[in-house]
């Protein structure tokens, strides 16, 4: 132990006093949350943007279909106007688009619905043609049900919006709330998926490089190849935790001091009382804050976060015991690649697999999924929001645990050949031979 301790202190050291992991460390916060702040900038200064619409109505039956409103305004005009307008549309940087909406000639707007037509400058989205489109269709509608002798109010109060009330008889109270679950599992499953992928190559590398520079004959001469790996994994095992905790708590701190940093207090003294003017106008809006709220403390939480801490330190240990053995076994980052598809096809597996588990978290490919091994790890985590039988946890995680440690034994073997051959691509076949090796 003393030697594992050793080797995983001077693993988390030599990474966490590297520039590269300094860097990372402060900037990955400031540009996860300065690129959300970039999309939303952008987002509201393409919004923000007013599109003027000239329309030409020969049918003169959607004068008043089209309203301004703050992001699109309507001009309409006269068909004899029509050349005017359209010849000043190209060079035009006030004017988006003209639309021509042809006569009512079949009595049916058939004609109109096959040759309106949008003439842009190329400054229209798909979002404004889609706005246009729609007002339109409702208008024709509208016509068209007011012809046939239907009352659109009552054939409004003929719609129907049915709103389950599923209830668990196994737990014996409502099952509500599958929007997120499904939210947070996604999240969950992803988080362990990259954490799995970036620290388990980054065992790897740190393998070849101490092999390439010779430095591993130095060492292996006082510890065993067993404790060497299992210090290169618990050392980077700490580093990932390390960067995790720095990343996640400026994170926070960010997402908390950014908002109020942006906003003045007479701001946010006129948006809370807009908001309670909203809320008092929305009671619908209020009642569901009030049952997203609900729903989120009913969550069994810790078991959620004990589950997820042992589902991601024992699937970092599997993996990171494969990236170790195929680090050993080769000598640069570029014979790597072929080996890299053992481990990455089964957590692709499981990644995707897990999308199968959302739309049945009880079924038979989500069962096996989160008891293998391979996949446990990702697809079990996608389950837990959902309630599962305990026996089915407490089964998966003696399994993964007692493979866990049959693979860091596997992997232990390859590793105490692997490492000291030199100048050599093995074989899949002479990788297994090394597993039978004897001491």
């Amino acid at each position: 132990m003393k030697n594992i301790f050793l080797v995983a202190s001077r693993e988390f050291f030599s990474q966490v006093k590297n520039k590269s992991f300094l860097v990372m460390t402060v900037l990955a916060p400031l540009l996860i949350v300065g690129a959300g702040g970039v999309i939303f900038w952008l987002t509201a200064t393409n919004n923000a943007e007013v599109k003027n619409i000239a329309v030409i109505d020969e049918s003169a039956q959607f004068v008043t279909t089209f309203k301004s409103d703050e992001n699109m305004i309507f001009n309409i005009y006269t068909p004899d106007e029509a050349k005017a307008i359209k010849d000043t549309l190209s060079g035009s940087e006030y004017l988006n688009a003209v639309l021509e909406i042809p006569a009512n000639t079949d009595g049916n707007y058939t004609n109109i619905e096959k040759n309106t037509k949008l003439s842009t400058n190329g400054n229209l989205g798909i979002t404004d043609r889609e706005k246009i489109s729609s007002m339109m269709s409702s208008k024709i509608e509208e016509f068209r049900m007011k012809s046939s002798g239907i009352d659109q109010e009552k054939l409004k109060q003929t719609d129907s919006n049915v709103s389950l009330n599923v209830f668990n008889v196994k737990e014996g109270k409502e099952d509500k709330g599958v929007e997120l679950k499904i939210a947070l599992s996604g999240a969950l499953t992803y988080i362990i998926f990259m954490f799995i992928m970036i620290y388990g190559v980054k065992v790897m590398r740190s393998v070849v490089e101490e092999k390439n520079n010779r430095v591993v004959e130095i060492i292996i001469s006082s510890v065993k190849p067993f404790q060497l790996m299992m210090g290169k994994i618990l050392g980077t095992t700490m580093v990932a935790v390390t960067q995790f905790t720095i990343w996640i708590t400026m994170t926070l701190g960010l997402l908390m001091i950014f908002p109020a940093i942006a906003a003045s207090r007479v701001e946010m003294a006129t948006d809370a009382m807009q908001q309670a003017k909203i809320t008092e106008q929305n009671p619908e809006l209020m009642q569901m804050v009030a049952e997203t709220s609900e729903i989120l403390l009913s969550f069994n939480y810790p078991l959620i976060i004990f589950t997820f801490i042992i589902y991601f330190i024992l699937g970092y240990l599997f993996y990171s015991a494969i990236f170790a053995a195929i680090g050993s076994a080769v000598d640069n980052d570029t014979d790597t690649q072929q080996f890299t598809y053992f481990p990455l096809v089964p957590m692709m597996i499981g990644l995707y697999g897990s999308f199968s588990t959302l739309q049945n978290p009880d079924g038979p490919v989500a069962f096996w999924l989160s008891m293998i091994p391979f996949t446990s790890p990702i697809s079990m985590i996608t389950r837990i929001p959902f309630d599962i039988p305990i026996w089915e946890l407490v089964l998966s995680i003696s399994i993964l645990f007692v493979s866990t440690i049959g693979m860091i034994f596997l992997a232990s073997k390859i590793y105490r050949i692997g490492i000291l051959i030199y100048g050599k691509k093995p074989t899949v076949k002479e990788m297994l031979k090394w597993i039978t090796y004897k001491n």
